[in-house]
């Protein structure tokens, strides 16, 4: 997507097939070189239509192995504490803090978008408050900034609420993220971008193999307005990532990619995940993170493959969204927890690929 974006000579040059290529080897090639790096973590939510409770989360999250997971705080409804921000600290736990301005959701549960914040003397007092009260290892402004479902408001809007959010962290010695640009974001970005070199048939290989087949549709109808306005708010904040004085650049991701809405093949991809991760970290200059990834069919052997393909990406932290979304099959997130918080057989294996990880 965004096309002002100067990547180093080789990776322009190279094409997209070469580069998935040499990916491929590194991720196959044993994980040999990448046990260093990912801080991972999970978010519990709920299981089974059942909502889990704080103090269970925390307990499930241990039990899983890893000592990281993701908190929220909504600035409008902001009272001075955070039931689960207290629980994860009190079962000694780290979490990334997620500081949204608004619930994007109305009083029966339905989606209802919110504006960015845009009086930012409020939005600095209100911050400040949260920060005096906790101290999260990375601050992440907003949930998917780029997710019409939760947010209305300009590409500017969201820049201007980052930048202060930076300034405000930074002075207390927080580390800061975006909110996450979303898989179908990514997706854009990375295809508008080889279509703006010439490279059509890298492109359309690319978003083939890394996009669910609806998307692959729309992205050939250059008069979808909504796709353009979404290409273009994708371009600006990319272009500004590269400036502002971010510590990491944060993308959401699910596997599989055909299953995603609706259906589909159980086929994963490793490389692609790994030639994205790249092409955000080449094109930013900054370390990439996941705040949020997860899996939509309940495979055990799923689970460790994209554990693996986030490790060996180099993912500054990666935070595993383990929530039932939906009936199995239907596209939505599926949980590596039952309603009551005991492990399912997916939960196991990841358990497993933290302990041989250490």
């Amino acid at each position: 997507m965004p096309v002002e974006q100067k990547q180093a000579q080789t990776k322009d040059s190279a094409s997209y097939n070469e580069s998935v290529a040499a990916n491929d080897v590194a991720v196959t090639a044993g994980d040999t070189t990448s046990s260093l790096a990912t801080r991972f973590g999970v978010m519990v939510a709920k299981s089974g239509g059942r909502n889990i409770p704080p103090e269970r989360q925390a307990q499930i999250v241990k039990a899983l192995g890893v000592n990281y997971t993701r908190a929220k705080i909504d600035i409008k409804t902001w009272n001075g504490s955070s039931n689960a921000c207290d629980a994860y600290t009190a079962a000694g736990l780290k979490f990334l803090l997620n500081v949204n301005y608004a619930v994007p959701r109305n009083a029966v549960g339905d989606h209802d978008p919110v504006p960015f914040p845009t009086d930012m003397a409020a939005y600095s007092n209100a911050l400040n408050s949260i920060l005096d009260k906790y101290k999260p290892e990375v601050l992440v402004v907003e949930n998917e900034e780029d997710n019409p479902l939760y947010h209305t408001g300009s590409a500017e809007d969201y820049l201007t609420e980052l930048k202060t959010a930076i300034d405000i962290a930074h002075k207390r010695g927080i580390k800061v993220t975006n909110g996450g640009i979303t898989v179908r974001e990514v997706c854009l970005i990375v295809y508008d971008d080889l279509m703006q070199k010439g490279r059509k048939k890298e492109a359309m290989d690319f978003v083939t193999k890394a996009a669910p087949p609806a998307l692959v549709q729309r992205v050939q109808n250059t008069n979808n307005k909504m796709l353009q306005r979404q290409i273009e708010f994708g371009r600006k904040i990319l272009a500004a990532y590269k400036k502002l004085d971010l510590d990491y650049v944060n993308f959401h991701w699910y596997e599989p990619v055909k299953m995603r809405g609706k259906g589909g093949d159980a086929d994963f991809d490793a490389a692609i995940f790994a030639y994205v991760a790249d092409y955000i970290k080449t094109a930013t200059g900054k370390p990439v993170m996941s705040n949020e990834f997860g899996v939509l069919q309940p495979s055990p052997e799923l689970v460790k493959n994209i554990l693996h393909a986030v490790r060996n990406a180099g993912l500054a932290y990666g935070i595993f969204y383990s929530a039932d979304g939906g009936t199995e099959g239907s596209g939505k997130a599926v949980a590596l927890q039952d309603a009551g918080g005991n492990l399912k057989e997916n939960g196991v294996a990841f358990r497993d690929f933290i302990k041989q990880a250490h």
